[in-house]
């Protein structure tokens, strides 16, 4: 709702005398008015987008080059969060994430910046959140507590073989940063993407690792740290961006009488130094760390790399968007076909790199030898030739930036506000002194490209930037068995070592600098110091509920009634689609097939056409076209779950016809009897099986849940682990007939009309003519009959501890209470913020270390609690059994409890794009749920008390006395824990 007139607002500040305008514009794309602005006396920089937008941002960034790979810039955007000069509170970021109704509440380091923004639909929830960041970045405690950066870098402990302090132990080093970059260190995809920037960027703080190397964390001293702050936290190289429905001039007004006037102007030395070019080719190789169970053979990662700059023309970077699609990520992609058909690596990934000064545009091939490398080389040159002097296909380049133009028009980030996306993405040139509009404005970007398709744009693309560019840089990674364990080793002795220099007195001194840092861990914030940070009341927020809205119609086609369910939303003319085919009936065997299915469909030539040409078709008439598996929850029985197959698809009004078609033609006509595609497709997949550890929380937690839920099993088998082994224990020269054989019967048993519902997402307008055409799909569907009784899918408890690669591990436990009585109720909303930001917060990460922590309860029943880059097994795992403790002793004034309260509401009230929006009507469709059981939960989140937390003291012990647990990590820290598990195993076979 338009609360604040635009031209009224631009009238007002024109009339602020602290500011200069530097310009003043619309962004039609957008349509919003763009205002670049100056403060005067600090020369701080701001942005603001004039939008219809209730969901508002505010975003303080500074240019933070690196010096060196201790992570200063990480460690430091962790630390301002802990306490300022008017909110001292220990965590405010926390209890901002507890008490408000943020939509985004974060921080982020880059290679060259660190940017803080917030976002809220709520102007008095805005405001708090504003001035709280404003305060944190200008005024921080880390001045006067050096605890801070102890716990939130890094720090020497001496402790027992259990954790525990002990002055005759061992020394350990411990912090957030540092354990949270041990596990982005544990990935050979982030360590190869470290080392490629390390070599193509030598010499220059881009070279260095701004989030930290832990090799190097424990070098940076307190007051290096602080010198950070002091040199580069000040108004004067700062970039404030402001985007929404807002008294946009009273919020700069605010802003210099309360933070920016208090400075002076400073020359600020951070702008980005030039990057050296290089005449002749770089070359490099690194080592990356595998366990004992995995094997050497065909696990080389070979990597071309070339600097292209170009993040200045917005035309010049869009177009490397294009190509990045074109060679790499489009199914029958250029580069990738070439590589994959001469048995170059199981997966090829790249593309191009920006966000920084100058961008770069990478090729990797991952699973091969170090023997192909010349071939590696000689197909990727090859390829570029041939396309820059021959030329690259018209329509597959006009699809692809069909892409592109799709996805900047229809603005859905999911879950992150669109003027959150556009003040990242202004800041692409904004930092380096350009224009921060010129990402923004699309049309003329799209135009451009369009008009020079025909002109051999791309071609001279390719030619100028990647084959007459001679700053290059090849990057080879090899496995090396036991690297992890020798790190850990080589660590040990090397504390060990450095405890033996000490003398008894300095030995003490770390000692109680351990207990010290506890003790400060262990106290909470005074009262006085969280009564300083605002807080919205319950009053503030509103009881009412919105029904998630759907209409159960059908449409006939090819002589049957085809349910349909509509969810009525205004899409902007783009009709979401979703045919749904339910599988309910598959075992656990067939449950892994159709999951491979789900992969293979649109990635493999049908009786019409090559998967290349269907990809460019897919693009050239819609947003894209995907096929996924999934549960859906009913309300009625909480643990029974309807499984289906889903196609889901983007199409503009009106396009809906060539869309039927084409999904017929994927779903009947794809030709699964293609062995060597079908054998490429399982081997990339299986490529990318280390996403199972970058989420290995998730991964952990499905796991535990798959010993007695029905739906975690599932989840498992379609994408978890047991889905990984299923693939991994495929010879494709052995088992193809079988793999086929089955792959067609379930083709054939679920793609039938009679199995058919229809979701669409559109308003009237779109649904009038939304089934035109229908019958090209219905006609063609299977005619299999009968459909097979329900599965019963068999779990079984395993306690499971999976050994990877991994310096640090993910650790998870699971209940589920409804199978012990209970009934879910809004009151685990709030218990929920209580464990996963204060209890499990200050226990796991604040004590522990870890970088992650939550609770996790759902209305079936499945719950759990989990760690993410953690540096404990057994401990963490105690503090989940000390949940039980927390809750029966939990005591909370009415302030305490409204903060949980607004927590647990923000989630609940998270702004929907049109796209969500209509998808929760699906998901109320197969639920059942209604209106006052909506009702019913919202009102005991608002009504929740201290005393109904307490209550839940039952439900919370039923779900530890399932005693289910699973790990994935590190392999001698679960060694060492082992009695935990049922069984230790290896997560990667060879």
């Amino acid at each position: 709702m338009k609360n604040y007139n635009i031209e009224e607002q631009l009238n007002r500040i024109k009339d602020l005398s602290t500011y200069e305008i530097k310009d003043i514009s619309d962004i039609e794309e957008l349509s919003v008015k763009a205002v670049v602005l100056e403060h005067k006396k600090t020369k701080a920089r701001i942005f603001t987008l004039l939008a219809e937008d209730n969901n508002k941002v505010f975003t303080i960034g500074f240019r933070t080059p690196s010096k060196d790979s201790t992570g200063v810039a990480h460690i430091l955007e962790h630390s301002v969060l802990c306490g300022s000069k008017k909110f001292p509170a220990k965590d405010p970021f926390v209890e901002l994430v507890k008490g408000s109704l943020n939509t985004f509440l974060n921080a982020i380091t880059y290679p060259d910046k660190t940017v803080y923004p917030v976002a809220s639909c709520n102007d008095k929830d805005f405001d708090n959140l504003m001035e709280v960041y404003l305060d944190a970045v200008f005024y921080p405690n880390v001045y006067n507590e050096e605890k801070i950066f102890k716990q939130e870098g890094w720090h020497y402990e001496v402790v027992d073989d259990k954790g525990n302090p002990d002055e005759n132990g061992d020394i350990i080093l411990n912090g957030v940063v540092y354990n949270e970059m041990k596990g982005a260190f544990s990935s050979a995809d982030s360590v190869l993407e470290r080392s490629i920037t390390k070599v193509l960027f030598e010499g220059h703080s881009y070279g260095e690792e701004s989030g930290g190397d832990p090799d190097f964390i424990p070098t940076l001293t307190y007051e290096n740290f602080l010198d950070m702050h002091s040199k580069y936290y000040h108004p004067s190289n700062s970039y404030i961006y402001l985007y929404g429905d807002m008294d946009m001039a009273k919020k700069l007004e605010w802003i210099d009488r309360e933070y920016l006037d208090k400075f002076e102007y400073r020359e600020v030395d951070s702008k980005i130094e030039e990057v050296k070019t290089f005449d002749s080719v770089k070359e490099a190789n690194f080592e990356y760390p595998i366990t004992e169970a995995q094997g050497e053979e065909n696990a080389t990662y070979l990597s071309w790399n070339t600097l292209v700059g170009g993040e200045l023309d917005p035309v010049v970077s869009m177009g490397f968007h294009v190509l990045e699609y074109i060679m790499i990520d489009a199914p029958g992609a250029y580069i990738t076909d070439a590589l994959i058909d001469a048995g170059i690596g199981e997966d090829v990934f790249g593309g191009y790199a920006n966000g920084i000064s100058v961008p770069y545009f990478t090729v990797t091939a991952k699973n091969t030898n170090l023997d192909r490398k010349p071939e590696f080389l000689a197909i990727i040159e090859g390829t570029l030739r041939k396309h820059a002097d021959e030329g690259l296909d018209k329509e597959t380049i006009k699809a692809a930036i069909n892409v592109f133009e799709f996805k900047a028009r229809e603005a859905d980030y999911g879950s992150y506000p669109k003027g959150l996306m556009y003040g990242l993405s202004s800041f692409d040139s904004w930092l380096y002194d350009a224009d921060p509009t010129i990402h923004l404005r699309f049309e003329n970007i799209f135009k451009t490209l369009r008009e020079e398709v025909d002109n051999n744009y791309f071609e001279n693309l390719i030619q100028k930037y990647l084959l007459d560019n001679k700053n290059t840089a090849i990057v080879t990674m090899t496995p090396k068995k036991g690297l992890t364990t020798k790190k850990d080793a080589d660590l040990k002795a090397k504390l060990k070592a450095f405890k033996d220099t000490l003398s008894k007195e300095e030995i003490k001194k770390i000692y109680e600098d351990t207990l010290e840092l506890k003790k400060y861990q262990s106290e909470p914030s005074s009262e006085e110091a969280l009564l300083k940070i605002p807080l919205l009341s319950r009053d503030d927020i509103s009881r009412e509920v919105k029904m998630p809205e759907y209409e159960e119609k059908s449409v006939k086609a090819s002589g049957k009634d085809i349910p349909v369910i509509h969810s009525k939303v205004f899409t902007s003319g783009i009709n979401y689609l979703k045919f749904i085919f339910n599988i309910d009936f598959a075992n656990e065997e067939e449950l892994m097939y159709l999951a491979l299915l789900k992969e293979i469909l649109g990635y493999i030539d049908t009786n019409k056409q090559s998967y290349a040409a269907l990809s460019t078709n897919v693009n050239l008439n819609s947003g894209g076209v995907g096929y996924v598996i999934e549960a859906f929850a009913t309300n009625a029985n909480p643990i029974d779950f309807t499984f289906v197959f889903s196609v889901n698809a983007k199409i503009l009004y009106g396009k809906e016809s060539w869309l039927y078609s084409n999904v017929a033609e994927v779903l009947t006509m794809s030709k699964l009897e293609d062995k060597k595609r079908v054998k490429d497709i399982i081997a990339e997949v299986k490529a990318g099986k280390d996403r199972l550890v970058a989420s290995g929380h998730m991964t952990a937690l499905t796991r535990a849940g798959s010993y007695i839920s029905k739906e975690l099993l599932f989840n498992d088998l379609t994408k978890g682990i047991a889905y990984l082994n299923f693939l991994e224990n495929i010879d494709i020269e052995k088992d193809f007939e079988r793999v086929y054989g089955n792959l067609t019967r379930l083709s054939r048993i679920t793609f039938s009309a009679d199995n058919l519902l229809i979701h669409t997402i559109c308003d009237e307008k779109g649904y009038k003519n939304a089934f035109n055409g229908i019958e090209s799909l219905t006609d063609s569907l299977f005619k299999e009959g009968t459909k097979p009784e329900k599965a019963i899918l068999k779990t079984e408890i395993k306690n499971e501890g999976f050994v990877t690669p991994s310096m640090v591990n993910y650790v998870a436990r699971f209940g589920n209470f409804v199978n012990h009585g209970f009934k879910y109720t809004g009151v685990l909303r709030v218990l929920k913020v209580l464990l996963s930001y204060d209890y499990l917060w200050n226990n796991i990460r604040v004590k522990g270390g870890a970088y992650g922590c939550s609770a996790i309860f759902g209305r079936s029943g499945n719950s759990g609690f989990i760690s993410f880059r953690d540096p404990n097994v057994s401990n963490t795992n105690k503090v989940y059994e000390g949940v039980v403790d927390y809750v029966k002793n939990f005591t909370a004034n009415d302030r305490e409890m409204t903060k949980s309260v607004i927590g647990a509401i923000s989630e609940m009230d998270t702004p929907l794009t049109p796209s969500r929006e209509g998808l929760k009507g699906l998901i109320a469709y197969y639920s059942k749920v209604r209106l006052e059981d909506l009702e019913k939960e919202r009102e005991e989140v608002l009504n929740t008390s201290d005393e109904d937390i307490r209550a839940l003291v039952p439900l919370i012990e039923s779900i530890l006395s399932d005693k289910l647990i699973c790990a994935i990590g590190n392999e001698d820290l679960i060694e060492k824990d082992k009695d935990l598990f049922k069984e230790v195993k290896h997560l990667y076979k060879d």
